[in-house]
Order: C-alpha cells, then structure tokens, then sequence
C-alpha cells in the first residue's frame, strides 16, 4: 500500500468511526463533561472540523470548507468557553459531515507526487502536504480516542458502544 492509499484509509476510518459515535449525542450530552477540564463531545466534534479541514486542505491547498467564524471555539490555541458560546449541536454535527465529505474528495484528486510539494501556507512545521496529512492522521486517531472513551463514560452502563462491537468482531 502507498502512503496517500494508506493516509485516505485512516481518515476515512475515523470520520466513519467518529460519525458513529456521535450518532447517538443529544445536544445536551454532547456539552456534558465528566470532569472539568475534559473537552466535550462538541469540542471535540468542532476541533475535528478545524482540524481536517486545516491540516487535510487549508495547509497544502490554500482552500478552506469550514466555517472560519468558529475557529475560536475550535482550533489548536482555542480556550474553554461557556457552554452557551458554542454553536448547536446540531450545527456542529452537519457541518463534520459536510467538512469531512469534502476533504475526502480533495484527498481523492491527490496522486502521490501532490504529497511532496510545498504546502501552501509553508508552516515550518508542515513543510509539504505529506507532512500535514500524517499529522492528521495521528491528531484523528488521538481525539477519536478521546470522543470513545468520553461517550463511554457518559453511556448509560450495560450499553454497548461502537467499539465494542468492534472489538468483538475483530474488524477495523
């Protein structure tokens, strides 16, 4: 497997994963924190947004699909806000599916030499779009690790998640 066959392959696994996990998140739910200082399921959902769509698209492209008026809540240097500054629920959920179904695509018209050109904002941190879409896919698998083990401590107990299921069947 190639690196641009293998990077697709984990971000669709986590926008598959993370669309299921969230499936099942009311709005009050998604705000909840088990703990003060832990980010909730819509931080987390509003983080992944900025994320694919910073790291996927605006850094080796330029382009950008997300709403750019909630990089406050979201992005990487974002603080803790009340709860009632963040955008619905709702909001937030459509707009991953949006922002993910279109960094997907931008990743499918990519061919594997597009990964060693010069990013386009030439961060000194992601100095080609290689490096930017691997960070994402340790970033992805990071926070949906986040998203799993917070909706398990908000299920109710004897629910099963995603996960589970997972783990038994053995799939990915």
């Amino acid at each position: 497997m190639d690196l641009l066959t293998y990077f697709k392959a984990e971000i669709e696994t986590v926008g598959r994963q993370w669309k299921e996990t969230i499936a099942p998140l009311d709005e009050s739910t998604a705000r909840r924190r088990p703990r003060n200082n832990v980010n909730h399921a819509l931080w987390l959902t509003g983080h992944m947004i900025w994320a694919e769509d910073y790291l996927l698209v605006e850094v080796p492209t330029g382009k950008t699909f997300r709403s750019k008026e909630w990089d406050f809540c979201f992005d990487h240097s974002s603080e803790k806000l009340p709860d009632d500054e963040y955008p619905p629920w709702g909001e937030v959920r459509a707009e991953y599916t949006v922002v993910h179904e279109k960094a997907m695509k931008q990743l499918a018209r990519l061919n594997p030499i597009d990964l060693h050109r010069p990013s386009f904002l030439e961060r000194q941190w992601f100095p080609t779009a290689a490096h930017s879409i691997a960070h994402q896919v340790t970033h992805g698998h990071y926070h949906l690790g986040q998203l799993v083990y917070l909706s398990r401590q908000l299920a109710p107990s004897g629910i099963a998640s995603t996960l589970d299921a997972l783990l038994k069947v053995g799939v990915r």
